[in-house]
């Protein structure tokens, strides 16, 4: 990570340049704006963990794997802060992600700590954070079992006017499976899906058993007159995991299989 404002300040006092008596004021002047400058860089209104006890820090830790990566990211928020407002970690808290230190990432709704790695098994993430005067919380982020798209075939023609069966393998029964319809193009006018049951465009989806198949009905998608549609399925499989006591409750810990198969919707 960086150098922030705040760690900036205490390596200047700790290594003082020499000071003149006409540049008193100006050394003050810029000392005191980086005092400032750390309501502004530390977090969305200048909130850190500094001023927070483990015990009323939030958690927020989710893995998304999708075939190739894992991408795990956390971030952190109290009660006094409200909703939606993330806090940027102290100087002294070290939080680490499979035994490394986790990136800081400063994003325009929030500040995250990532780690991206290669798919390993045993299929684990240990998430750990450390600080100065308060006990290390460690905890595990589990992830749900992998699994991959049978049908359809990557680059497949699937009629729009004949029932098809979605399938995937291996199944996880009593859990569920999330089904999502995109289009190639930003988020695409060319297919509708105005059923309930079968509404794969829809903001959340559809969340059906976890069954390894799922029928999509005659004309459940539909193109209108239209021709060729390309199009995307994407399955989302979701694991929740023991949340930390030692964490003020509201959080979540969960791990995320994705995998996407693009295909060609036809009459």
């Amino acid at each position: 990570m960086g150098l922030t404002p705040r760690a900036i300040v205490r390596r200047l006092s700790a290594h003082p340049l020499p000071v003149y008596p006409e540049s008193v004021s100006g050394i003050r002047t810029l000392l005191l704006g980086l005092v400032a400058a750390l309501a502004a860089c530390d977090s969305q209104d200048g909130r850190s963990t500094c001023d927070v006890e483990t015990s009323a820090l939030r958690v927020v830790a989710l893995a998304v794997e999708n075939g190739s990566t894992f991408r795990a990211e956390v971030d952190f928020s109290s009660d006094a802060d409200g909703l939606g407002v993330s806090l940027a970690l102290c100087d002294d808290d070290v939080l680490t992600i499979d035994g490394d230190e986790a990136l800081r990432v400063d994003r325009p709704d929030r500040i995250i700590y990532a780690h991206t790695s290669d798919v390993t098994t045993p299929r684990t993430i240990q998430i750990a954070l450390s600080r100065k005067d308060d006990a290390p919380v460690e905890f595990i982020l589990e992830m749900p079992p992998s699994f991959e798209v049978v049908a359809p075939q990557a680059g497949a023609d699937v009629s729009r006017s004949s029932e098809f069966v979605l399938e995937w393998a291996p199944a996880n029964p009593g859990d569920s499976m999330r089904i999502e319809l995109a289009e190639e193009i930003g988020k695409g006018v060319c297919l509708e899906t105005i059923q309930a049951e079968h509404d794969y465009k829809g903001l959340s989806g559809v969340d059906i058993e976890d069954d390894g198949n799922w029928l999509v009905p005659a004309n459940a998608v539909d193109g209108r007159p239209r021709d060729k549609c390309e199009a995307t399925y994407r399955f989302t499989r979701t694991h929740e995991s023991a949340y930390p006591a030692a964490f003020a409750p509201g959080g979540r810990v969960a791990g995320r299989i994705e995998r996407r198969v693009a295909f060609v919707s036809v009459p």
